[in-house]
């Protein structure tokens, strides 16, 4: 199983990124998060195939969260601040960015590849 974490502090966001997620693919665990402390300490004690997170939320921004999981783990940040987000940080931590609103069919071929990796 693909273990997947969305961590966004808004509840219709992460709900419709569970929803989407288990449509596609019978052969993921999803994991959603509204409080980012609360998704750090499930990172920290679970392993993450992917991490597909908000930047901008209060306590921890989606960057922070991205550096606290492995290398190889996919990493997908998600934001309506595109200015705030540098092309280098994406490039350091090898993640995707995507703007809200999510491309659903951009962020399904990027969780087949994970799948496939498997």
């Amino acid at each position: 199983m693909l273990q997947v974490v969305v961590v966004d502090d808004e509840s219709q966001i992460t709900e419709l990124l569970r929803t989407f997620l288990l449509c596609i693919s019978k052969n993921l665990l999803v994991q959603t998060f509204n409080d980012p402390v609360e998704a750090k300490k499930h990172i920290a004690s679970h392993p993450v195939d992917v991490l597909i997170t908000d930047f901008k939320m209060p306590g921890l921004d989606g960057i922070q969260l991205m550096r606290l999981v492995p290398k190889d783990t996919t990493k997908i940040l998600i934001s309506g601040y595109v200015s705030e987000i540098t092309q280098s940080q994406l490039q350091e931590l090898n993640a995707a960015f995507f703007e809200k609103p999510v491309p659903m069919k951009e962020l399904g071929i990027i969780i087949h590849e994970a799948e496939s990796k498997l």
